[in-house]
């Protein structure tokens, strides 16, 4: 165990990196006006200094993991403290401090990371490198703990965190990944409970600056009456199941969801069942094929200043009671439902205090300053392979698709190995001229199903599409293949228990 201040990880962070974000930003069309509006370029970040613990924060761990510390990248993209519920104070709490007063230790591999999961005293834990676990773990995390990444890279492989009645944790600034089970898209395996992380009856959690992608079940849970969470900064990709809050009668969870990229998924983005407060606010959603956001039953909903691309069925609330206050979000090339408002929410500038990014720019700032430092723009790849066995690069067709950066340079092969793909594969519109092929040239070799609705959505133009089989678990009238894209071409593709249109 080693604990103390590491000068190799606080150097990490430097001015010069935070200058490549900017520019990232600035690249992706945010004028510099817009963006000194939004109050995100402010004066130049500082990153931590050589001797551990940075005398203006405190000794919460942030430093020693090299993370941009009190105004750095602007003010408001990496705080010290919760913004939203997890800084409210209740439940004989002032907010969210983690491990904050705590011994600080460094977790390099899963026994490391294991044992100070589960450590009854207070601990700031700072994750290094790529932890793979051998077998999926749920990890039991007790109260009073902060898990940082140090620096770039940071990253926890095939295992989730498991927290049941606890308080005051925080999760910044590392990846969560791959314990995805080959075939069992929906998540309904007996053996598939694989969450990035699982909240019951928990209060005062802070997750922040996270990329949570390909996992197994539900990318975070928030179930059984947990209170003061707060969502903030993070990455949720390439997935079925987002993000799920509720699994109890009760009105208690009060919840803030503000400036997530939440790509490429299918459900629950987030579902949020009897909240009694759920503010949602400045989240980019883009690429999403089922439904975005959802309130169900009694909850209470104010969604304000997010912007969707690409979303089917964006906003929506239903069953008997609950509330919806919609306003100020942007719709950008999306369908079904938008969100009728009904009746008035609550207020949340009376619990606490926060200030709205505009709307218009979210597309930018977001893609720049979401997720772990480093960013989570994948590589550019012209093949890409997919096997159910885990000899390819990914192991369903959604993951590969998320692989392939939106408004691709250049044209991309997927490459599906023999099997049975069950899920509903999209090829979204910003990833033009990707082909998505069998392997082995035998149509009949390669099965794409789902169990409802298309199996296989083309929206992308210069797309094609050969030597596969596109059908669907039963019979259905209506379209299993769909084609919206311009210029498609299909070859050796059969079409069965549908129609293609």
């Amino acid at each position: 165990m080693a604990i103390g201040p590491r000068k190799d990880v606080a150097e990490m962070a430097q001015a010069h990196e935070v200058n490549i974000r900017r520019r990232t930003v600035l690249a992706a069309g945010l004028t510099a006006s817009a963006l000194m509006t939004s109050g995100l370029l402010g004066p130049a970040a500082t990153a931590a200094g050589p001797h551990g613990l940075d005398a203006a924060v405190g000794p919460n761990g942030f430093a020693e993991a090299g993370l941009p510390i009190n105004r750095a990248l602007g003010g408001r993209a990496w705080t010290d403290a919760p913004e939203g519920f997890a800084g409210v104070a209740d439940h004989g709490r002032s907010g969210t401090s983690g491990g904050e007063g705590g011994l600080l230790v460094h977790a390099s591999t899963p026994d490391q990371l294991r044992v100070f999961a589960k450590s009854a005293e207070p601990l700031v834990v700072v994750l290094h490198g790529v932890l793979v676990f051998p077998q999926y773990e749920k990890l039991t995390v007790t109260a009073n703990k902060s898990f940082l990444g140090a620096g770039e890279g940071a990253t926890v492989v095939n295992a989730g965190f498991k927290l049941i009645n606890v308080s005051n944790v925080i999760f910044r600034n590392f990846t969560v990944r791959d314990s995805y089970i080959p075939g069992d898209f929906v998540g309904k395996r007996p053996d598939n409970d694989r969450d990035g992380i699982q909240m019951d009856t928990c209060t005062h959690v802070w997750v922040d600056h996270m990329h949570f992608t390909r996992l197994g079940d539900g990318l975070v849970d928030i179930r059984k009456d947990c209170d003061n969470v707060t969502l903030s900064w993070n990455v949720f990709s390439d997935h079925n199941k987002a993000l799920g809050e509720g699994w109890t009668q009760n009105v208690v969870t009060r919840l803030t969801m503000h400036h997530n990229w939440i790509r490429n998924t299918h459900q629950r983005n987030a579902s949020l069942d009897n909240t009694a407060a759920s503010h949602v606010y400045n989240n980019y959603l883009e690429d999403i094929s089922s439904y975005g956001m959802l309130g169900r039953n009694a909850a209470l909903l104010v969604v304000e200043g997010n912007y969707f691309r690409d979303v089917r069925n964006p906003l929506h609330h239903q069953g008997p009671g609950g509330e919806l206050v919609a306003r100020d979000n942007t719709f950008d090339h999306c369908s079904g439902n938008t969100g009728v408002e009904r009746g008035a929410a609550f207020d949340p500038a009376a619990a606490y205090s926060y200030e709205l990014t505009p709307t218009a720019a979210i597309p930018a700032i977001v893609r720049g300053f979401a997720g772990p430092l480093g960013g989570t723009v994948p590589e550019d790849r012209s093949v890409i392979t997919v096997a159910l066995d885990g000899t390819g690069d990914f192991a369903s067709i959604r993951a590969a698709v998320g692989s392939i950066r939106s408004n691709n340079p250049g044209p991309v092969t997927v490459l599906l190995q023999p099997g049975t793909y069950h899920e509903p594969a999209v090829i979204w519109g910003d990833r033009r001229n990707v082909t998505l092929a069998g392997a082995t040239g035998h149509a009949a070799d390669v099965i794409l199903t789902n169990s409802e609705g298309v199996t296989l959505l083309v929206a992308a133009n210069g797309s094609a599409v050969r030597d596969l089989t596109v059908t669907s678990d039963m019979v259905q009238d209506g379209n299993v293949l769909k084609t919206t894209g311009r210029n498609v071409s299909y070859a050796n593709v059969t079409v069965l228990n549908g129609t293609q249109g």
